[in-house]
């Protein structure tokens, strides 16, 4: 049995993994920042005004216990006056006290204290920014992805409901474990700002060397960091969780298997609920679905039996109207063929259009040479001709059988075509002028078919024009007055309506080539 689409859950969860250590090692930047800033002010305080105060690290804790505010140097300074010294060491203790230099120094500790509250709420503002930024982007392409795959894993191109921004930030408002992330990232950060105040405190009152002060400020960052690493990996898992299981929902799914990862890491929870089926309904984070616990890294896979795929719904083309409809999943290719293509004149032609695609496609290509911009601009324009306009696509051949006549056999050619003269009252007098009992009636086949008129006859006059040196000529005879030459020419005119045209022309003794007359006339 292949386990394609379960190694491909596998797959997509780590790259959602790879993705969220890609936010936890930006985040880890901010945090070495902050670092960098504490123990460098640290370092400057602690390297110039080191005293101790005989205290152990021990006894320093105890005394921090019982000061309130760990800001508050005035409420530190009493507990120590309090404390139960000898009355040497009390003496000592109070000149020490009491001496303006360690006021000062007192002063620039008390601003460093400050600083850290400061510092750790911009680290705050930070993490919550690269979090929420990336769940929302991973839950929206959870989401897409689980869709993809069922579509992929189905064969099914069914038709779904887009996700929106507001559901996807319903899904981040979600307190899955008890507390909001962003709570636990205001936490962790507030926590990490009490461990680092407390932490100079003991320094004060121990006597730490600078450089012992910097490593517990580093130390303490870097358990911080992994707080930040725990905590997007976690939520990721969720987020994406869910979000997968929105497209699970959608896609009319109702059960899905828990897969855990296969390796010595994975958890004694995971381990048991690996391979087990559950109804999607039933889903709940910690529970039968991921993440059971920090740093989890399971999936799911979606379940899809033959019940689960009569509900589905999959697209499928109608050629009648040419618009996508969805249809029962398992509507098989037969019963599609019937109902949207059997009997269905425009639907039938497309099939045509497919099946010669390839031949029809050298065709148009051979067309376009000779035909020029009298050809549609695009391959679809021409089948479309061709297979649902049957009188425009026989007078098309029609016009490349001619014109390509010509260019297989160039003896053809009008003689003296380019200096051909097409004279104005063979339009005017002729053609278009009602009082012209043997012209007008041939003009009137002109506007009727293709839109010329006594208006506009100069565009008649330039289309014929042109033609003179793109189709054969057919010499008819002379009968005492002039080669006479005949051309059958095709002119689409203004209406999209082509014509056949008939062009009789006369040239006399001094060569020159005039028309004679002009009709249209039924092609056969």
């Amino acid at each position: 049995m292949s386990t394609y689409w379960e190694d491909r859950a596998v797959w997509d969860l780590y790259q959602n993994m790879d993705d969220a250590e890609a936010v936890a090692a930006l985040i880890v930047r901010v945090y070495r920042r902050a670092s960098m800033q504490l123990v460098f002010d640290a370092q400057d305080i602690f390297e110039k005004y080191m005293t101790k105060h005989k205290l152990s690290e021990l006894e320093a804790r105890r005394l921090l216990d019982a000061v309130q505010d760990k800001k508050s140097l005035d409420e530190l300074l009493q507990a120590l006056k309090n404390k139960d010294f000898s009355e040497k060491n009390k003496e000592e203790l109070q000149r020490e006290l009491e001496a303006p230099a360690y006021r000062a120094r007192m002063e620039r500790l008390q601003e460093l204290l400050q600083q850290v509250d400061v510092v750790m709420e911009n680290v705050y503002h930070q993490e919550q920014q690269f979090d929420t930024s990336f769940l929302r982007d991973l839950g929206e392409k959870a989401y897409y992805q689980s869709i993809y795959n069922i579509q992929k894993r189905t064969g099914l191109g069914f038709n779904f409901s887009h996700i929106s921004q507001k559901q996807v930030e319903q899904v981040l408002r979600m307190n899955w474990s008890g507390k909001h992330y962003s709570k636990r990232i205001w936490k962790n950060t507030e926590n990490l700002a009490q461990a680092l105040k407390e932490e100079m405190l003991v320094s004060l009152l121990t006597g730490r060397t600078d450089r012992e002060t910097a490593q517990i400020i580093e130390n303490k960052f870097r358990a911080g960091t992994i707080q930040a690493r725990r905590l997007i990996r976690t939520e990721s898992c969720f987020v994406a969780g869910e979000l997968t299981a929105r497209g699970y929902e959608e896609c009319g799914v109702e059960k899905y298997r828990y897969l855990a990862t296969l390796d010595l890491r994975t958890s004694e929870i995971c381990r048991k609920l690996d391979g087990k089926v559950f109804p999607l309904s039933e889903r709940q984070a910690g529970k039968n679905y991921p993440p059971m616990h920090p740093w989890c890294r399971s999936t799911t896979i979606s379940i899809i039996d033959e019940e689960t795929l009569a509900r589905m719904k999959r697209s499928a083309y109608n050629p009648a109207t040419g618009r996508i409809e969805t249809v029962p999943s398992n509507m098989t290719y037969d019963q599609w063929y019937e109902k949207y293509v059997k009997g269905n004149t425009k639907a039938e032609a497309q099939e045509k259009a497919v099946k010669n695609s390839a031949s029809d496609r050298e065709q148009y290509e051979r067309y376009q040479k000779v035909l020029g911009k009298e050809i549609p601009k695009s391959f679809a324009g021409f089948q479309e001709i061709k297979y649902n306009e049957p009188e425009k696509w026989g007078f098309m051949k029609l016009d490349y059988q001619r014109r390509n006549e010509l260019l297989q056999h160039p003896e053809l050619k009008l003689p003296n075509a380019e200096n051909a003269i097409l004279p104005e009252p063979k339009f005017t007098k002729y053609l278009f002028d009602e009082n012209s009992e043997k012209g007008y009636p041939k003009g009137r086949a002109f506007t009727d078919r293709l839109g010329y008129g006594m208006d506009n006859w100069q565009k008649l006059q330039k289309a014929l024009k042109e033609g003179t040196t793109q189709y054969p000529a057919t010499f008819k005879g002379n009968e005492g007055f002039g080669d006479r030459y005949e051309q059958k020419m095709v002119l689409y005119g203004l209406k999209d309506t082509p014509a056949n045209v008939i062009v009789a022309w006369i040239q006399k003794e001094d060569n020159v080539v005039s028309m004679t007359s002009t009709y249209i006339k039924e092609a056969k």
